[in-house]
């Protein structure tokens, strides 16, 4: 039989946490957010921060036209990040900062929580753990707000144990619900938040007396300030039926991506946290935190995936994000749980266990940490800065550049152009019809090659394509058929920089 160190015993009206978890809790949010920055400007952009950085650089007008017809699910996060770039400027170094802090309170809040729901082993390691759970290392470095909810989604859980726990007053339980309706703002599908909350609440007072009333008030406020957010993701639901052609929905989508990235950490991660969940329900009588945490991990994916099922193509792995400090204190309870099997054969049979998974923690969780912050780690191979960096060293001014527009999107060579202007300064771009931020949608509107071909110049052009595939082959021929001859091609990495002359010696 597993165990933990000792029992947690229930009781009501406890108090804060004591000052030693306190303080490492702030160590430890201070260090994973450090560890989580490292290496954060490597990696190119990629098309969903693409839609982050460009979106945060409109007017304030042209947001709030923008958000009208789209995005209206990230445009809490995209005002921060206007704020943000307008004091810290729109390099990678900049955008992925605000996320990297994310991780580090996520951390914090864990071993915060954890101490409240468990023991302080099982929080101290579950806050160490953070930063080295892939999705967790993803989106350290990513320009988007799942990090930042992966974090709220924590912290307006330990708001909420600490009302329950202090027996607060009217005041308080509506900040609670405030803060209810802003994470929900800040990333939809915390609003499912309050279903582990009432996981705890069940556990800790049995939905009984002024405390139940007073959280119901408290939803009831959250509802009212969160309709707006609610009926926008409603109208604009069909942005986001391309997930029906993902794949998501599968056993890897469900087991393996939403926490784990890929099979190898994947292997070792996901028996820990099996083996957690087998713990806590074994020992729910003595784990305060048993049911709230499993609900935590099942109730968000099982939301989503009936959504997707019955309503509209709603599941993501990357949603599951809110989910990561319940999957960090089951990999912890899991963890422990061998150690101590491993010590009831003795002294070193304990240290050798653990010792043990550090070391294959090392070996599988390191390397995927590492590949998370190269140049070309994004979104399968998004080279941006490289592709810039090569049409800036072999360009002239007045030379002309074009972009293929027959790939999705997020993937347009177009977004390369707008991330990294520099590397274009002085080129014609004659592709243009009008800017994104004179529009109401994400991108710009663009001519197509064959069409505009005709009608250039002699002298230099630049075309950059995603590939050989999309309109590749109907651009260059359209090129050729305008006179121009083909001088080289570079394929950078999932990007190929093609270079035509016309009229030049």
């Amino acid at each position: 039989m597993v165990t933990l160190d000792r029992p947690v015993v229930v009781r009501r009206g406890a108090g804060p946490a004591p000052r030693p978890t306190r303080r490492a809790s702030l160590w430890i949010g201070l260090a994973a957010g450090l560890v989580a920055y490292v290496g954060a400007g490597v990696p190119s952009y990629w098309g969903d921060e693409a839609a982050s950085v460009l979106s945060a650089q409109r007017s304030w007008e042209s947001l709030t036209a923008e958000l009208s017809t789209v995005d209206a699910v990230h445009g809490l996060y995209y005002a921060l990040l206007h704020v943000w770039i307008d004091l810290f400027g729109s390099s990678e170094w900049s955008t992925r900062a605000p996320s990297a802090i994310g991780i580090g309170f996520l951390a914090a809040g864990v071993v915060v929580l954890g101490r409240r729901w468990y023991d302080a082993r099982t929080a101290i390691l579950a806050g160490v753990l953070i930063p080295l759970i892939p999705r967790a290392g993803v989106l350290a470095v990513e320009a988007r707000g799942y990090a930042l909810a992966a974090a709220a989604a924590v912290w307006v859980t330990v708001l909420f144990v600490h009302i329950v726990d202090r027996g607060s007053g009217r005041v308080i339980w509506v900040l609670y619900g405030v803060a209810v309706a802003a994470g929900g703002t800040l990333f939809l599908y915390l609003l499912l938040m309050p279903m582990v909350h009432a996981a705890w609440l069940f556990t800790w007072r049995t939905f009984h007396g002024r405390v139940a009333r007073r959280w119901i008030g408290s939803m009831l406020i959250a509802a009212v300030l969160a309709a707006p957010i609610i009926l926008a993701a409603s109208t604009q639901r069909g942005q986001v039926a391309f997930l029906a052609h993902r794949g998501y929905m599968s056993p890897r989508g469900w087991f393996v991506t939403p926490w784990f990235a890929h099979p190898a950490p994947a292997a070792l991660l996901l028996p820990l946290l099996v083996i957690g969940v087998l713990v806590v329900v074994r020992r729910r009588r003595s784990i305060p935190g048993a049911l709230p945490t499993l609900v935590w991990l099942l109730a968000p994916a099982a939301v989503l995936v009936v959504l997707d099922v019955f309503v509209s193509p709603t599941y993501n792995p990357r949603y599951l994000s809110i989910s990561l400090g319940a999957v960090a204190l089951l990999i912890s309870s899991g963890a422990w749980a061998l150690v101590d099997v491993a010590q009831r054969l003795g002294v070193r049979g304990g240290a050798l266990a653990g010792a043990s998974l550090i070391a294959i923690s090392a070996v599988v969780l390191v390397p995927e940490f590492v590949h998370q912050r190269t140049p070309f780690a994004k979104d399968g191979a998004a080279d941006g800065r490289a592709v810039a960096a090569e049409v800036a060293a072999r360009s002239d001014p007045g030379d002309t550049i074009l972009f293929g527009t027959g790939t999705r999107p997020s993937r347009a060579p177009r977004l390369i152009y707008r991330l990294y202007p520099e590397a274009f300064a002085g080129l014609e771009d004659p592709q243009l019809i009008t800017p994104a931020e004179q529009t109401d949608g994400l991108w710009d509107r663009m001519d197509v090659v064959s069409d505009l071909a005709p009608t250039l110049d002699d002298g230099t052009v630049w075309l950059l394509e995603t590939g050989s595939s999309g309109s590749a082959e109907d651009d260059i021929a359209a090129l050729l058929r305008a006179g121009f001859t083909q001088v080289s091609r570079t394929d950078v990495h999932r990007t190929i920089v093609y270079e035509f002359q016309k009229g030049t010696s």
